[in-house]
């Protein structure tokens, strides 16, 4: 069981990882297409650039989230393993 604050924060932030890749896939596919856009948008109108500023913005909130997500589920996997070592051999100094 967590005990301090930080594993606390870690275990809640990666409590789900597989929503936390999923998450992270759909910045990466967003930031492509956004991407996509902007190159696309050399020979249209200017619209179609803005457009794709605004779709990479949006991809960066998902992958960060997903990127959260996913260090603080293995932060919190070796921190706990961390104090189970110390609880596990603590008479060896």
């Amino acid at each position: 069981m967590p005990t301090d604050k930080l594993q606390k924060f870690l275990v809640k932030q990666g409590s789900n990882p597989q929503q936390s890749v999923q998450h992270f896939l759909i910045g990466l596919v967003l930031f492509l297409i956004g991407v996509g856009l902007i190159y696309l948008g050399i020979d249209q109108p200017t619209f179609v650039q803005i457009l794709g500023l605004t779709v990479i913005c949006i991809s960066f909130v998902f992958a960060v989230r997903g990127y959260i997500g996913i260090v603080a589920n293995r932060i919190a996997f070796f921190r706990h393993q961390a104090k189970l070592n110390r609880d596990k051999y603590k008479n060896i100094k």
